[in-house]
């Protein structure tokens, strides 16, 4: 059944923006080691909230951002988690080659990496509930993308993996040597590693290239809008920014990288 372009993009918004509701309930949940189950309810006076003032962003709109139980104001996180995440399913559907991949790196690539940076941005940690659990589920979903070649995939990821976690972790214990103190914590550490198993050991390069600028840009702007900013960046959303980037525009970013890798390899392995 072929379904219309324009209808699939918006049915992918409206199930991101759904989704969304959920992933803010991990947000707020999983660091304080909370049950992600049970009915919704205001943070506030933690009355319980009805499907029908639930809804994804019409909710927040309709009123005017306050809790309908105690009129408290409503963080404007839960909204724009919601719009992001639709905006993120809009983007993976384009440019994804079926509707199955779609739903395999929406569900557990993309959000996955929406929660982690925003519980790392806002606390500047990384739950392993999260990042140690996806680093298997990466070698899975390699498993369906490489079948029937599973010996493929098992290679293609777990190289991934190895190097991402691996190589951060040898940079990390030479840096914190060097400077006498941590220089990067666990939690990026195990994010790479489980980047590099969804995305193999070629995406490693631009994303720990791509998430430094990032980061850099981040800092640089931070500083000249706020004298008094968190000298302290977390490192892990832009290292997932960086991630998403390379699954959307996978095949350019490696046509790109191949000859660099090719001629350091000449270098070291001739």
């Amino acid at each position: 059944m072929h379904i219309p372009k324009i209808l699939l993009l918006i049915q992918a918004g409206i199930f991101g923006l759904i989704l969304g509701s959920f992933l803010n309930v991990l947000i707020y949940r999983l660091p304080q080691s909370m049950s992600i189950l049970g009915r919704s309810y205001c943070p506030h006076c933690r009355a319980q909230i009805p499907f029908y003032r639930n809804v994804p962003l019409v909710s927040y709109l309709l009123q005017w951002g306050k809790s309908a139980c105690c009129q408290k104001k409503i963080s404007p996180q839960y909204p724009l988690i919601e719009a992001l995440t639709g905006f993120v399913s809009v983007v993976t559907v384009m440019h994804a080659e079926t509707l199955p991949q779609y739903f395999i790196w929406f569900l557990l690539f993309m959000c996955p990496l929406i929660v982690i940076s925003v519980i790392d941005f806002q606390l500047k940690i990384i739950p392993d509930v999260i990042s140690v659990p996806f680093i298997i589920v990466g070698l899975m979903v390699q498993q369906f993308e490489h079948y029937p070649e599973w010996w493929a995939g098992l290679k293609f990821s777990g190289l991934g993996l190895l190097i991402g976690g691996g190589f951060l972790l040898l940079f990390a214990e030479v840096m914190s040597r060097l400077l006498k103190k941590e220089a990067m914590g666990g939690g990026d550490i195990k994010l790479m590693a489980m980047l590099g198993a969804f995305l193999g050991p070629k995406s490693l390069i631009f994303i720990y290239i791509a998430g430094s600028m990032l980061a850099l840009v981040y800092a640089v702007f931070g500083r000249i809008l706020n004298k008094h900013q968190d000298r302290q960046i977390p490192f892990g959303p832009f290292l997932s920014m960086a991630g998403m980037l390379f699954w959307f525009y996978r095949e350019q970013i490696i046509e790109r990288i191949n000859p660099v890798i090719d001629f350091y390899a000449g270098v070291f392995f001739s």
